[in-house]
């Protein structure tokens, strides 16, 4: 009976045992959650906190690395983005009816201005032509007639301006013909390429019908839009380059710079004419517009720099005399294997190198010395 007691009094201290362990468990781990809470609490650093307010709300300071910049004189460039096109592009079409008779020029001939594109059958226009001509020989005889009797006095006045009145009708009637006879010759209007024939022989074309597209490639124009804040860096006569998509690059001058912009871009039209002589260049072909510009003061930075502040505007994160981050606007001037120029910048400024992706404008930061440009390029 002894021996059963003290196995349940045993068995009920193990139990208390186990009990009391549980509980002084569950203090330590609350203990130790409100031990961390104070502490992290105390330097207001939160999880839901971005990395660069963490470094605000830190006592520490954060380092970063800077390259003091010194702007120079550098020859600005205006880059555009284009292509080439054709100065002119003109669909030729039939001014008269009548059936396609014939077509002395196959599509992609280089053709000349006055060059026949397509003929319209004359059918009965030719025996038309020769009656017209006919007349207006007899008209001008009986007017000559009329006019000398009535220098004369042997002719009325009236029955001279009769005779005049039908040799007028009569010449106006051989103009008309000879317009009609000349208007069955669809003729290349200026010089160029019959880029496009539209018709074949035998093909019934009414008035207004196309017979075929001539386009001029010499000069050739490589067009662009340029944006507003660099229009006016642009002149007509400005000499430029255009760098094709397929490797030829070729030089022009400015032709063409709009005062009006478009609505939907706000951006300018401007064209650069080139020489074309061979019509090797086509039209269509994606272009790189380089037109420089004046002279200004500007930086010569890495492309790692840059960055985008709230509203996308291109710049770079600067640290000014009171080690604080500075957001910096800049214009891109020129795009070099060494590195980007850019302008905006003071003449002198600290560069951010490393670190300028975590910290924020106004931010009080430690400025460590980097490489120097021309090597961290």
């Amino acid at each position: 009976m002894f021996e059963h007691q003290r196995n349940i009094i045993g068995q009920a201290a193990s139990k208390l045992n186990r009990s009391q362990l549980i509980a002084i468990g569950i203090a330590a781990i609350i203990g130790v959650w409100f031990f961390t809470g104070i502490f992290n609490g105390g330097n207001g650093v939160t999880d839901d906190m971005t990395a660069a307010e963490r470094n605000a709300a830190n006592t520490t300071v954060p380092q970063v690395r800077v390259v003091t910049s010194t702007a120079s004189a550098r020859q600005g460039v205006v880059a555009i983005r284009g292509r080439t096109m054709a100065k002119r592009a003109v669909e030729v079409r039939a001014e008269t009816q009548g059936t396609v008779s014939e077509l002395p020029v196959e599509k992609g001939a280089r053709v000349k201005a006055g060059d026949v594109l397509c003929a319209i059958n004359l059918n009965a226009r030719d025996a038309q032509l020769a009656e017209a001509r006919a007349l207006a020989r007899q008209r001008q005889l009986e007017y000559d007639a009329s006019r000398q009797l009535a220098e004369k006095g042997y002719r009325a006045p009236t029955a001279a301006a009769a005779s005049k009145a039908a040799h007028d009708a009569a010449q106006a009637r051989l103009k008309q013909m000879q317009i009609e006879v000349s208007q069955t010759k669809i003729v290349a209007p200026f010089d160029g390429v019959f880029d496009d024939r539209r018709v074949e022989v035998g093909d019934y074309l009414r008035v207004g019908d196309v017979c075929g597209l001539v386009v001029e490639l010499d000069p050739l124009l490589v067009v662009g839009q340029v944006a507003e804040d660099r229009v006016g860096m642009l002149k007509i006569g400005q000499p430029g380059r255009a760098r094709l998509i397929t490797g030829e690059t070729v030089s022009g001058t400015v032709s063409f710079v709009a005062k009006t912009a478009d609505p939907a871009t706000r951006t300018f039209r401007v064209e650069l004419e080139v020489p074309n002589p061979d019509f090797a260049i086509r039209a269509g072909i994606t272009a790189e517009i380089a037109v420089p510009g004046q002279e200004i003061q500007a930086h010569r930075i890495p492309s790692s720099v840059i960055s985008l502040d709230d509203k996308g505007v291109i710049g770079v994160r600067t640290v000014d005399a009171d080690s604080r981050v500075r957001f910096d606007a800049v214009q891109l001037i020129d795009d070099t294997p060494e590195g980007l120029w850019v302008a905006g910048l003071p003449q002198t400024v600290k560069l951010i190198t490393v670190g300028q992706d975590y910290v924020i404008e106004g931010q009080k930061v430690e400025a460590m010395p980097a490489a120097t440009l021309g090597a961290g390029l």
